[in-house]
């Protein structure tokens, strides 16, 4: 999990990104499921943040790199 002084600066980063929203038919989108392979991952430029995120619907959505999990779903 994000600690909670970095929360304000991870949203400003990933809301000024804009990046394209992507479909995940079939994948539920709570903290724990586990993304496919074929879903792109993006860097995250925050300090001391090691994962990772994409956009789907109106949520960013931070996954740890390493088991492709969910950990965080950002509105």
């Amino acid at each position: 999990m994000v600690a909670p002084e970095q929360q304000t600066g991870l949203r400003e980063y990933v809301h000024k990104q804009h990046l394209p929203s992507v479909s995940l038919l079939g994948v539920e989108l709570n903290v724990g499921s586990a993304l496919p392979d074929t879903v792109e991952l993006h860097a995250i430029d925050v300090p001391n943040v090691r994962y990772k995120y994409l956009a789907v619907a109106d949520h960013s959505i931070l996954v740890d790199p390493d088991t492709r999990r969910i950990v965080q779903v950002i509105d």
